[in-house]
C-alpha cells in the first residue's frame, strides 16, 4: 500500500513515516509539506493511502480533499491534526475521510485507523463481495477506543519472564520495571535511563520489547519548538503491573 504524507512539522512527518515503517505492507512513496506538493504526488503516485494535516501553508489540508474529490482519486485518507473544531470535523465527514486522528495520539490509536483500511482493502482485492459482517468489521465502533483490546495476562510477571529474549537480561529488566514503578507515571525514554544509570540504546531496547508485549502503551507530547517527544507509560487493561519477575 502507498502511503503520501502531508505534514509541514518536518519531526511530525518523520514521526508518522516511523510509524508507517513499524507496520507490513506500507510504502511510503511521498512525503511534502504544501497541498500543491501532495497534488504532484497524487499524480505521479496515485497513493492508497493519504495521512493529512490540516494546518499547512498557503492552503489548508482540507483544499487538498476537494481536489480528491474532483479528479477521483480514490485513495483513503487519515486527518492527523490539531484541529478539532466542529467546521474541521463536519469537512472531514463531508469528505469521507476514513480516520480522524487529533494530535497527539498513540501509535495503538494509529494503527487501529491503518489497519482498519488495510482491511477494506484486502476484501476488495479479493472481489469475494461484501455482506453485512464485513460491513460491521469494518465499521465497527468499538475500534476507535485508542488502544488496541488485548486480554491483560492472567500472571504477567511469568509470562513477562518466559517470553524474554536471549537478548534482555532479566536482572536488568527487574531493575527497569522497579524504576517504572517509581516513576508513578508518563515517562521518556531519557528519563527512565537516567533513573537506572543505563544507556539510552540499551533502555529503549527494554521499553520496545514491553511494548509489544502488552505492558507499555506510548504516547506522543508535540510542543511549539523541537522534536515531538514519546512517552510511555503501564497499561492501565493490566490487572496488575508485572512486578516482580
Amino acid at each position: 500500500m502507498k502511503v503520501l504524507i502531508v505534514e509541514d512539522d518536518p519531526m511530525v512527518a518523520e514521526l508518522n513515516q516511523q510509524f508507517i515503517e513499524r507496520m507490513d505492507n506500507l510504502d511510503v512513496v511521498c512525503k511534502v509539506d504544501t497541498v500543491k506538493k501532495a497534488q504532484d504526488c497524487l499524480q505521479k503516485w496515485t497513493p492508497d493511502l493519504v495521512l493529512l494535516d490540516v494546518y499547512l501553508p498557503g492552503k489548508s489540508g482540507l483544499t487538498l480533499l476537494s481536489h480528491m474529490q474532483e479528479h477521483q482519486y480514490h485513495a483513503s485518507v487519515i486527518l492527523i491534526t490539531a484541529a478539532k473544531d466542529i467546521q474541521t470535523v463536519k469537512e472531514a465527514v463531508f469528505y469521507g475521510v476514513a480516520d480522524y486522528l487529533i494530535k497527539p495520539f498513540t501509535f495503538e490509536r494509529f494503527k487501529l485507523a491503518v489497519e482498519k483500511i488495510q482491511r477494506l482493502a484486502t476484501v476488495m482485492e479479493e472481489g469475494n463481495g461484501i455482506n453485512q459482517a464485513v460491513i460491521d468489521h469494518y465499521f465497527n465502533k468499538e475500534e476507535h477506543t485508542g488502544m488496541e483490546k488485548k486480554e491483560p495476562p492472567e500472571h504477567p510477571s511469568q509470562n513477562l519472564s518466559k517470553n524474554l529474549s536471549k537478548n534482555l537480561s532479566k536482572l536488568t529488566m527487574t531493575t527497569i520495571l522497579k524504576s517504572i514503578k517509581e516513576l508513578n507515571g508518563p515517562f521518556s525514554v531519557e528519563t527512565l535511563a537516567r533513573e537506572v544509570d543505563l544507556s539510552r540504546i540499551t533502555v529503549k531496547k527494554y521499553i520496545q520489547f514491553l511494548v509489544d508485549d502488552g505492558f507499555l502503551i506510548e504516547s506522543i507530547e508535540y510542543h511549539k519548538v523541537g522534536r515531538p517527544l514519546m512517552l510511555y507509560q503501564l497499561n492501565p487493561n493490566l490487572n496488575e503491573p508485572p512486578f516482580p519477575l
